[in-house]
């Protein structure tokens, strides 16, 4: 009769896949990306080339999308339905003091941003997502604290 491996079995039990936290480590990546990515001042970005501006863009994307996965995954843990609107997912973490109110306007403001990136009838002026992005940088990490503490002290409240 061979003797189970222990340490593999219980290895693999505690590393089961948490896709919040998979989630979080991709958007961390995606705003390593934009911090490097971003020049240092608005004028600097103003007056940078295309592929500077759609690198930004691209980043920018990226993070609120991946924002609104998260808060969706977390809705659907909590035994809701995801919104439609993305906008609802952050009103709905609100609501379930994941995020406070603060971190909620700076989100619904990013995501009418969002909508003028990906709309092509509609220009976001490029000095307004210099400082979008400079903002989402400061707030994507208050988000990801946010979310964090609020983990931390829902599994603390489950046992």
């Amino acid at each position: 009769m061979k003797k189970k491996n222990k340490r593999t079995s219980k290895r693999s039990t505690s590393q089961k896949f948490n896709p919040v936290k998979a989630k979080l480590e991709s958007m961390s990546e995606c705003f390593e990306q934009l911090q490097n990515g971003l020049p240092e001042t608005q004028e600097a970005y103003i007056n940078s080339d295309r592929i500077t501006h759609s690198y930004v863009k691209s980043c920018f994307l990226m993070i609120i999308q991946r924002a609104v996965d998260i808060n969706n995954v977390i809705i659907e843990f909590k035994g809701q339905v995801p919104p439609q609107q993305k906008h609802h997912s952050f009103l709905t973490l609100h609501q379930n003091s994941a995020i406070n109110k603060e971190t909620l306007d700076f989100f619904i403001k990013a995501l009418d941003c969002y909508e003028n990136i990906i709309n092509p009838y509609q220009e976001l002026a490029p000095g307004e997502l210099y400082d979008v992005s400079c903002d989402l940088l400061t707030y994507g990490k208050v988000y990801t604290h946010q979310l964090e503490n609020y983990f931390t002290s829902f599994s603390s409240t489950q046992k």
